[in-house]
């Protein structure tokens, strides 16, 4: 092949999302009229609240349906300057706020803006599955802190020895994406008393901010303000308000930065559609009180899971504070399969043979875990970690 045809090597060594595509199959064989115990989406299961549906329709029939400014029009960025001021004691001006398509594109827009070929940005097991190929993309080399066994926590002494002198950015996700882990005030402030002594960047993902069921969420920016001129807050609609498809997903940092962010933007999906933008900053106005009966829905189904895992032996975890998973330990019950000795060969085992979705460990760097969303309904949740048990029992 001549060399015309060579691609991108950092974009060809990018691996598509594990959690889409396992979605994708599970909805596959749905459609072959199969039931399928699907834990493998991370979207909460109730829909988008009916008066911020009402905000955008209102907004399409005013005629808002050409194009708006990138990084978002003045409004969204004031309700979210005040949302951040209200909710999380942190102060920004609008010209220090970019908003893109879902918390997703600020982040891969936000890597490729702060990073240089061979920087190093330091992510604690289990992570989330898009922050390795961001980084990759950006040309730099993503360092992961595995797992401990003591438990998914963050752990400073633990992330030294992964430092070295390229060491760029350090990635924090509280309430955690996939084991549902949330730091408290005085973990937060053990990290923000490390990281403060650091000339890196701090990447603060709070996007599970609404959905922290044990003890109020804090930033760590909020906890620790000498980061925040070196530290970027991300969040977005898509958890706590049920926007998943609404694609809305914002930053807040030092203006240099978010400059940047705004410039990329531009020249790739330009903007969030204007409708979307009214029916968003509406419902930042209403904050977190406007979907708490549906979060706490949430939080009596997590103890539910807890309560249903706790009968199934040779398998354990720890018992999640935020988000909406399940993050299972299942290296124990490996251990007794010569054929099924991976998560990621059980969990196709779990889709094909109990029709049971969910998402391997080693998506989320941690292998021999499985991550099980519960935001489903007590029925499915109740058959699918029966069928779980089934699967492991038969493992001996």
């Amino acid at each position: 092949m001549s060399e015309m045809f060579n691609f991108s090597k950092r974009i060809s060594s990018l691996k598509p999302s594990p959690t889409l595509a396992l979605n994708a199959k599970a909805n596959q064989l749905k459609a072959e009229g199969i039931k399928v115990f699907n834990f493998a989406v991370g979207e909460p299961d109730f829909p988008t609240h009916k008066e911020i549906v009402k905000k955008a329709v209102e907004a399409l029939e005013a005629g808002d349906t050409r194009y708006g400014p990138s990084g978002g029009g003045l409004p969204l960025r004031k309700a979210i300057v005040s949302k951040l001021a209200r909710e999380n004691s942190l102060e920004y001006k609008p010209d220090e706020i970019v908003c893109g398509m879902g918390a997703k594109e600020i982040l891969f827009h936000l890597f490729l803006s702060l990073l240089n070929e061979g920087d190093e940005v330091i992510l604690t097991a289990p992570c989330w599955v898009s922050y390795m190929d961001h980084v990759k993309a950006a040309g730099a080399v993503p360092v992961v802190v595995p797992v401990p066994e003591s438990g998914p926590m963050v752990n400073p002494e633990t992330i030294e020895k992964y430092v070295t002198s390229k060491t760029k950015a350090f990635v924090l996700c509280s309430p955690n994406n996939p084991s549902g882990y949330a730091l408290d005030r005085n973990e937060l402030l053990k990290l923000g008393s490390y990281l403060k002594a650091k000339n890196w960047w701090v990447i603060s993902d709070e996007i599970y901010e609404y959905l922290s069921f044990d003890h109020p969420h804090e930033s760590i920016i909020k906890l620790v303000p000498e980061l925040k001129e070196k530290s970027i807050h991300i969040s977005g609609m898509a958890k706590g308000y049920a926007m998943t498809g609404w694609r809305v997903g914002y930053a807040a940092g030092p203006k240099k930065i978010i400059d940047l962010v705004r410039n990329l933007q531009s020249q790739s999906s330009t903007c969030i559609p204007p409708f979307i933008e009214k029916a968003a900053a509406w419902a930042l106005d209403q904050g977190h009180d406007l979907m708490q009966k549906e979060i706490d829905s949430l939080a009596k189904r997590r103890d539910i899971a807890m309560e249903l895992l706790a009968k199934i032996e040779n398998v354990k975890a720890i018992k999640p504070q935020g988000a909406f998973y399940l993050f299972v330990d299942v290296r124990k019950a490996l251990q007794k399969s010569k054929t099924l000795d991976t998560s990621l060969k059980f969990s196709e085992h779990l889709l094909n043979e109990y029709q049971v979705a969910c998402v391997p460990g080693e998506a989320f760097e941690a292998p021999g875990f499985l991550r099980f969303s519960y935001a489903t309904s007590v029925s499915d949740l109740t058959e699918g970690l029966s069928r779980l048990d089934q699967a492991i029992r038969s493992l001996s």
